[in-house]
């Protein structure tokens, strides 16, 4: 009897898990005021959110904070006004890809690391923010011991030194390659999420041109996956109820290449926001069922990324499975004049609803023939396909694109 009521509870804790609005993270980028158009805290949409993280502030090597917030921080200040009349949350985030290297020798010192934490705590006091991000990102590999123990340390009294109404995320790789540094006990015991950076996964440095960010791998695309990472995490202790998948507002170009899995021009591999793609009237544009991932490809090369339907069949996958949430690299990527953010708008409502609907903009539409896909398969609503009377039924033959 009492196994029974056991496992009923379990059921029911994992149908509210699934059926809860998960968490909806942006990144802002504190460079975005240099844009063109300059992309400024107020046109953040704030009320598609629920939390929008600040990047970046880091550590001088003396253990006080820099960056432009920390220098000037009435732009944050407008943002927290901004985000909470709105209910959404403003979280600080720390360090950032090439901006890290002074996280070892300040975390790695007892009195610096001290005053590191101090000065966010109240850094965190003084500006009314809900919490802190960390994105210690090493350019390196392999990691000596000493960075992982520094890194341990530092976000062990991080998290002992915040408020508890305060919360404590950390961005960390989706794959082994960086993620065998890190120590999940230490993880688990001092995070609220895991924010799993689920893109990158392709560049310069592959051997082809492959795709970005897919969500099941797809032999001979793809590289790694959103589902290998929730695999790899999980068996390594990470709860599903704490992971955090990154959806990029970007694409990667390539030179040369011929579509996913082609060679393509080495150095040529560059990121590409969405705005910028869907404007460039040479891409003809295709999508993978498989991996569900957008791609384009024209005279001189490839492009893969993300577009308001592949980021909604990934976000209503988060729902589904009960994960925590989905987070956006980053929110000026995607921003339009006049027409607002097409992909966050789609993964507001594939989070909230469930529904996988192209988000509504204005622009034109192109439809696409699908190629027939192999191995895993999924209709465009993001259903997985496995019989070939589900196949048969499903609604694999077009594909419209709404930009």
């Amino acid at each position: 009897m009492n196994k029974l009521i056991a496992i009923t509870f379990m059921t029911i804790v994992g149908l509210i898990s699934a059926n809860a609005t998960p968490l909806f993270i942006g990144y802002y980028p504190d460079w975005g005021k240099w844009h063109k158009p300059a992309y400024t805290v107020d046109k953040v949409p704030y009320e598609k959110l629920t939390h929008v993280l600040w990047s970046f502030i880091t550590p001088n090597t003396d253990g006080s904070l820099h960056g432009d917030a920390a220098d000037d921080p009435s732009a944050l200040d407008s943002m927290v006004t901004f985000a909470h009349a709105a209910g959404t949350k403003v979280i600080v985030s720390l360090g950032g890809g090439g901006q890290s290297n002074n996280f070892v020798p300040v975390a790695s010192n007892d009195a610096l690391r001290g005053k590191f934490i101090a000065n966010l705590v109240q850094f965190v006091d003084d500006h009314n923010l809900d919490g802190l991000d960390m994105d210690w990102e090493w350019e390196y590999n392999p990691v000596p011991a000493a960075d992982t123990i520094a890194y341990n340390k530092l976000l062990t009294e991080l998290r002992e030194a915040l408020p508890k109404n305060k919360s404590l995320s950390a961005a960390l790789p989706c794959s082994p390659y960086y993620g065998k540094w890190f120590t999940p006990e230490v993880l688990v015991k001092n995070l609220d999420w895991f924010g799993f950076m689920t893109y990158d996964m392709t560049g310069d440095w592959d051997e082809k041109a492959m795709f970005d960010s897919p969500l099941y791998p797809h032999d001979g695309y793809t590289t790694w996956s959103w589902q290998e990472t929730f695999e790899y995490w999980s068996k390594r202790g990470v709860p599903a109820e704490k992971m955090v998948f990154g959806i990029p507002s970007f694409g990667f170009e390539f030179q040369g290449a011929t579509g996913p899995g082609s060679d393509f021009t080495k150095g040529s591999a560059k990121q590409v926001a969405y705005k910028d793609i869907i404007k460039n009237t040479d891409w003809k544009f295709n999508y993978d069922s498989v991996s569900v991932e957008s791609y384009g490809v024209s005279a001189t090369g490839y492009v893969t990324f993300e577009d308001p339907h592949s980021s909604a069949i990934k976000s209503r996958w988060v729902k589904e499975n009960g994960y925590a949430g989905i987070m956006v690299w980053e929110v000026s990527h995607d921003y339009i004049e006049g027409v607002g953010n097409p992909i966050l708008d789609s993964i507001a409502i594939a989070l909230r609803e469930g529904t996988t609907g192209i988000a509504p903009h204005k622009g034109r539409t192109r439809s696409v023939q699908l190629q027939k896909p192999q191995n895993k398969q999924v209709d465009v609503l993001g259903k997985t396909v496995n019989d070939e009377k589900s196949l048969k039924n499903a609604p694999l033959a077009k594909y419209r694109f709404s930009y």
